[in-house]
């Protein structure tokens, strides 16, 4: 899913030139060994090898911590191994990696979602196992970087702390004796209250198509975590159509029906992401289907908006839990990396506490390792952590279960809006188009 709009960081400046001199390193060596893998011996050993890091711009700005300058430094200081870090438009970057993984002219490293790589990448095929790697033994949590063949093909730094929320401006609330809806009944009548006073309730920037899909993906998640265990195995596998579950035909005809009672307004298809940020200093909104980041990116751009938020209330009769996605910022290996003893120098250095730690300037997270120190999270951060995940109150995305592309599905919601499609055909729509990718994909039970 694309929720990524954190504040970027200082490095930026060093990447605008690396993007220049990408590919201007040390990319005659063959393998490897031509630059002495036993890196463990400090910089003589790494010297004249240059490591490349590709991944796209949202991926850095959504995960500074794995791009942090001084721990970039600090490893070529140590290692005399040189980083150069290949920034790619977030439009071109699949297809970017994907051509170069096809032609074996990979980079050493590639940053990319866990899930998302399995899928579009191929991890499996295209990734080195690092299953035996030495962090993998300090994990607070290996399971969660395994992929469907128990194997752990990459490192992340975090744990995951994100949030689909729905977002609200907390001051509207007080002034109108609100109170953070725990339904759906709930939700509608706080939305009429709003309306009734004049204010809009909802604003859903849906001219970028995946602001419109974290309400379904979120409360689809839900369903396959919490009521049908199982489901997305059963989808993935051919088995069942999404058509065929009714409860997914039941979210979106209450996702529309906010549209049609007036609590998103009839100009949500040419409404921006990137406009939100005024309506919410303005007051011109009271709430948005969102993420936390939007939170964080508030605090700092207006600070004196005092912006809150609760689990997506798309059902009555139930425990509200927040969405999570993917484990994002995943460092993986090519095999046809021509560094790879050097890239795996480079992953087991990140993992390690100092580097934790000195990352967390960027923005605190979980760490992934036993033996880093915990940071001091923001509240909101703290709130994610005390409330939900420690509580076990979290359902995945369903995002993190596709095997393939999204996009058109995300333009089927947009449909939905815009009056094309019913609720149910958007679901008949995906199932034919959802079997094609699956089909093209090679994946059994789609012959």
């Amino acid at each position: 899913m694309k929720t990524w709009k954190r504040k970027s960081t200082p490095l930026l400046v060093l990447l605008a030139v690396l993007l220049v001199l990408a590919g201007c390193g040390n990319n005659g060596a063959e393998n490897g060994s031509d630059a002495g893998t036993d890196s463990g011996d400090g910089g003589s050993q790494g010297k004249g090898v240059t490591l490349t890091i590709e991944a796209g711009q949202a991926m850095m700005n959504n995960n500074p911590y794995v791009f942090n300058e001084e721990n970039i430094k600090k490893f070529e200081e140590e290692t005399g191994i040189k980083v150069d870090v290949i920034l790619t438009p977030d439009n071109q970057v699949k297809n970017v990696l994907q051509t170069k993984l096809t032609t074996g002219e990979t980079p050493d490293l590639i940053v990319f979602n866990k899930v998302s790589a399995e899928n579009e990448l191929r991890t499996m095929d295209n990734m080195l196992d690092l299953s035996n790697e030495p962090w993998v033994e300090r994990l607070t949590d290996p399971d969660s970087l395994r992929a469907p063949d128990g194997n752990i093909y990459g490192f992340v730094m975090h744990r995951p702390l994100d949030a689909q929320i729905v977002v609200y401006n907390k001051k509207i609330f007080d002034d109108l004796n609100l109170t953070p809806p725990t339904s759906y009944d709930e939700f509608l009548e706080v939305c009429e209250a709003l309306l009734e006073a004049g204010i809009t309730p909802i604003y859903a920037p849906f001219k970028d198509a995946w602001t419109a899909q974290i309400w379904p993906a979120a409360s689809f998640g839900y369903i396959a975590q919490e009521v049908k265990p199982g489901l997305w195995d059963q989808i993935n596998a051919g088995e069942v159509k999404f058509s065929e579950v009714p409860e997914f035909e039941e979210v979106l005809n209450k996702y529309y029906a906010l549209y049609e009672k007036g609590y998103i307004t009839n100009t949500a298809l040419s409404d921006e992401y990137n406009m939100a940020p005024n309506v919410f200093s303005n007051g011109q909104a009271a709430m948005m289907i969102m993420g936390d980041w939007f939170i964080t990116d508030m605090a700092s751009k207006d600070p004196d908006l005092e912006l809150d938020f609760f689990p997506i209330p798309a059902f009555n009769d139930t425990e509200l839990m927040i969405s999570q996605g993917q484990l994002g910022g995943m460092i993986h290996i090519p095999k046809a990396a021509k560094h790879p003893e050097e890239a795996k120098q480079f992953i087991d250095f990140m993992s390690q506490p100092e580097q934790i730690a000195r990352a967390q300037s960027d923005l605190p997270f979980l760490p992934s390792v036993k033996d880093a120190d915990m940071p001091e999270l923001n509240p909101m951060q703290q709130r994610i952590y005390d409330e939900y995940v420690q509580t076990n109150k979290t359902v995945v995305e369903m995002n993190a279960y596709m095997k393939v592309d999204l996009t058109e599905l995300w333009k089927y919601y947009q449909d939905m809006f815009a009056g094309v499609k019913t609720p149910k055909e958007v679901l008949e729509a995906w199932d034919q188009k959802f079997a094609e990718l699956m089909t093209a994909a090679g994946y059994p039970g789609f012959e």
